[in-house]
């Protein structure tokens, strides 16, 4: 299960791939080609992506590449915004591509609400499993639905996704909608200690739960 240096490094794999994915919609104003059918076809996939970028590396700033180890991690996660957060939106006439830029959302945004339920339920019965907790689906969707836990579940539940995602295991639009179900407040100053401490929330909840009568 993740630790506090697993989750300092997906935080902050997720914010470079997050900028480069802005320096690539930035770049798309000028030469619309970088977003092209066929580019976000590679960009889309770790493995090709990593090969794109390498081609383009002289025009990248050097800080939004990845370092060493975590390469493949970086490319999967990258890749994922494809398929959880963004779409390309072109204007093209006849051949020619005119214009290509970034927009949220994807093709499959609008998948229920029980999505976003199960991916909460699911994190935090792993979580408390972690800790020898060993929670039934039925009382994973108890904890998460409670209101004092709801923010709590939402952050530990995107943290987990970005594990998943760059271990190409993610579930697509469910973390885009996990993401904006926090407030602002939340979402621009989520760091470590703000994960931990969802996940002590959670935790203590369900020694709560589990709990023999007294």
């Amino acid at each position: 299960m993740l630790d506090r240096d697993d989750i300092a490094d997906l935080l902050r794999l997720q914010s470079r791939g997050y900028r480069l994915l802005m320096w690539l919609d930035e770049q798309s104003v000028k030469a619309p080609e970088m977003l092209s059918v066929a580019a976000v076809a590679q960009l889309s996939e770790a493995d090709s992506a990593a090969a794109w970028m390498a081609r383009e590396r002289a025009a990248i700033p050097p800080e939004l590449m990845p370092r060493g180890a975590e390469a493949g991690r970086f490319w999967n996660l990258f890749a994922s915004f494809f398929s959880t957060s963004f779409r390309v939106q072109r204007l093209e006439q006849g051949d020619r591509l005119l214009d290509a830029r970034l927009k949220l959302g994807t093709d499959e945004a609008g998948r229920s609400r029980q999505g976003l339920e199960s991916a909460k339920a699911l994190a935090v019965k792993h979580l408390a499993a972690s800790q020898g907790l060993r929670l039934s689906e039925k009382e994973a969707n108890k904890l998460v639905k409670r209101a004092a836990l709801g923010e709590a579940a939402m952050i530990w539940t995107y943290v987990w996704e970005l594990d998943r995602r760059a271990r190409h295991k993610g579930k697509g639009p469910v973390a885009h909608r996990l993401w904006r179900s926090l407030p602002w407040s939340v979402k621009s100053s989520l760091d470590v200690e703000a994960v931990w401490t969802a996940r002590a929330a959670l935790l203590a909840a369900a020694e709560a739960l589990l709990a023999p009568p007294t």
